[in-house]
C-alpha cells in the first residue's frame, strides 16, 4: 500500500476490531474508502474474549521510587502481544441490552437484559463475520509515524501545525507491524517487523492498556500477595485467605460482591474475610454489593510489624488490617499508546499522552497519563493532523452507539462531506480542544445527558440528525425517548 493516484480510493487503518473498531468498518466502506483493520488477537470482540490467565502470571515488581509495577511475563518480554483482558467469566454488561448494541444491529430477540461475557462475545463475532475480508489477525501495531517526519510545508494554526502532503507517491502515514506472540519463548526473538503506508488511522483498540497500581509508602515490604484486578477471574481461589479489595468502581464492586457473597452463603470456597478500601462513597446502587465485606474509607498505606504474617495496612482513617492475605487493586489503568512514539513525528512535537504534574505524583515517574492531549473540540481528531482520529477515549458513554457516531462523523470529514468521487458538502470545522492544562481523567467524562448533547450536535454538524433514530433515506438522529429513559436510569 505504498502507492496511490488521484483514482484510488482512500485508504483507512482502523486499529483494533474490538467492539469501536468493529463498529467503524461499516461507516468507512459506506463513504467509499478502503478499509483495512489490523487486530492483534487471533478472533475479532477485543476485551470480551476472555484470556483466563493464571494467578501467577501477575508478577510485581517495584522501581526505585517504589512504584509498583504489574505485568506479565509476556508483557515484560517486549514482545509483540494483544493487550490481556481483563474479563471474567461471571462479568455480565451493566448496560442493558437495548441501548448497547451497534444501532443498525440489535441483539436477538430473547436476549437477556444484562447480555453475560458470552452472549456479547457471540454477538461481536456474529457482526464481524460480514468484515472478515477487510481484518488481519494478529497483527499487533508497534508504530505510527508521519511519512515525511517533517509534515510537509504545515500550516500554522496557533501553537500547533498541519501536516502537509506526503512525498509523491507515498501515503500519509507510515505504520509498523509485527506478527502477535502468544507465548514468551527462550530466548527471546527480535520479531520481524512489516511496513505499511495508509492516508487515514482510526485508533480503536482502546487506551488503558497499563495496570495503575497507586504508590504506597511501604507496600514492598508487604509480605503478602498482591494483585491487578486484571488478573480476577473467580473468587473461589482465594477460599480461606484475607482479602482487601482496593477501589469501588466497576471492578472493584464485582470483585467485593462475588467474594462477599460467597463468606454470607458460608460456601466451602469462601475467603476467611474481604474487606473494601474506598476513597469516596459509591455512586450507584449496584457498587455497594460488598455484601459480607467490610468496608474501610480511604485508600491503604502499609507497614510491617512483627505481630502480623504479612504486615500491617494502615487506611487514612487511622484503622489497621494486621490479617490480610492478598491485595487486589482494582484502581484502574493508565492511558497509553505505545505505537505513538515520543522519537517519532508528529507525536514528539504535539505528544497525545503526557505523565502526570510532578505536584500530582512528586518524583514518581509514571508509565502513562490519565488523559489525551492535542485533539480537537470534539476530542476525536488529532488537531495538529486531523487525518487521524481516535475513537471512545470518552468515559460513562454507552460505548458502541457512541463510538459509532464518532466514526460516522470521521468517515464524513475524511470524504469532504460527500461520497469521495463526487465531493460533497465540507467537511467539519477543526478547533483545538479548550482545555490542554487540566490533567486528569475528568475531561474526557460525559455521563447523562451529556453524552447525547454530544453525539446529536455531531450529527448535525455532518448534516444529520433529526428526530427519527434512522430517517426514510437513512440518516441518523437522536435516540428515541425510551431509550433516553433506559439510559437515564442506569446513570
Amino acid at each position: 500500500m505504498s502507492s496511490s493516484s488521484s483514482k484510488e480510493k482512500k485508504t483507512v487503518l482502523i486499529i483494533g476490531a474490538g467492539p469501536a473498531g468493529l463498529g467503524a468498518i461499516e461507516q468507512f466502506k459506506r463513504k467509499g474508502f478502503e478499509v483495512v483493520v489490523y487486530e492483534a488477537r487471533d478472533v475479532p470482540g477485543g476485551l470480551w474474549n476472555l484470556d483466563n490467565p493464571p494467578r501467577s502470571s501477575c508478577e510485581i515488581s517495584f522501581t526505585a521510587d517504589g512504584r509498583a509495577i504489574a505485568l506479565s511475563p509476556l508483557e515484560r518480554s517486549g514482545l509483540p502481544a494483544p493487550v490481556p483482558s481483563p474479563l471474567y467469566p461471571s462479568v455480565t454488561a451493566n448496560t442493558p441490552r437495548d441501548i448497547m448494541p451497534y444501532r443498525s444491529h440489535p441483539y436477538p430477540p430473547h436476549t437477556i437484559f444484562l447480555p453475560t461475557q458470552e452472549t456479547i462475545r457471540a454477538y461481536l463475532h456474529a457482526y464481524a463475520a460480514q468484515y472478515t475480508e477487510s481484518i488481519r489477525f494478529g497483527r499487533v501495531v508497534t508504530r505510527v509515524r508521519w511519512t515525511d517526519p517533517e509534515g510537509g510545508e504545515g500550516k500554522g494554526e496557533g501553537k500547533v501545525g498541519r501536516a502537509g502532503e506526503p512525498p509523491e507517491g507515498h501515503k500519509r502515514w507510515t505504520v509498523e507491524w509485527a506478527p502477535a506472540a502468544t507465548k514468551e519463548p527462550t530466548p527471546t526473538p527480535t520479531p520481524t517487523t512489516t511496513v505499511d503506508q495508509f492516508d487515514h488511522i482510526v485508533i480503536a483498540n482502546g487506551s488503558d492498556t497499563r495496570p495503575h497500581i497507586p504508590y504506597l509508602p511501604g507496600l514492598w515490604a508487604w509480605r503478602g500477595e498482591v494483585l491487578h484486578s486484571r488478573w480476577y477471574k473467580e473468587a473461589g481461589v482465594f477460599a480461606g485467605q484475607t482479602v482487601l479489595v482496593v477501589g469501588n468502581g466497576p471492578s472493584g464492586s464485582d470483585i467485593a460482591r462475588e467474594l462477599g457473597l460467597l463468606v454470607v452463603d458460608q460456601s466451602k470456597e469462601a475467603p476467611r474475610r474481604v474487606y473494601q478500601s474506598i476513597r469516596s462513597p459509591p455512586r450507584t446502587d449496584s457498587a455497594t454489593g460488598a455484601t459480607g465485606a467490610q468496608s474501610s474509607k480511604e485508600s491503604a498505606a502499609t507497614q510491617s510489624p512483627s505481630t502480623s504474617q504479612t504486615g500491617r495496612i494502615t487506611l487514612t482513617n487511622g484503622q489497621t488490617l494486621d490479617d490480610v492475605d492478598v491485595i487486589i487493586f482494582a484502581t484502574s489503568y493508565y492511558m497509553r499508546f505505545e505505537f505513538l512514539r515520543g522519537e517519532d513525528m508528529p507525536w514528539g512535537r504535539w505528544p497525545v499522552i503526557k505523565p502526570p504534574p510532578p505536584e500530582l505524583v512528586g518524583s514518581i515517574e509514571v508509565d502513562g497519563g490519565s488523559r489525551a492531549y492535542n485533539l480537537d473540540e470534539h476530542q476525536l481528531f488529532y488537531y495538529p493532523d486531523p487525518s487521524i482520529a481516535f475513537l471512545l477515549l470518552h468515559a460513562e458513554a454507552i460505548p458502541w452507539p457512541f463510538s459509532e457516531v464518532q466514526a460516522r462523523a470521521a468517515a464524513y470529514h475524511w470524504s469532504a462531506g460527500g461520497d469521495l468521487e463526487s465531493g460533497g458538502h465540507p467537511g467539519l470545522e477543526i478547533k483545538p480542544f479548550a482545555d490542554e492544562e487540566t490533567d486528569g481523567h475528568g475531561v474526557l467524562v460525559l455521563g447523562h445527558p451529556g453524552e447525547f448533547i454530544y453525539t446529536e450536535n455531531l450529527l448535525r454538524l455532518i448534516g444529520e440528525g433529526g428526530e427519527e433514530e434512522v430517517s426514510a433515506d437513512g440518516k441518523w438522529g437522536a435516540w428515541p425517548g425510551w431509550k433516553k429513559e433506559i439510559r437515564a436510569a442506569i446513570d
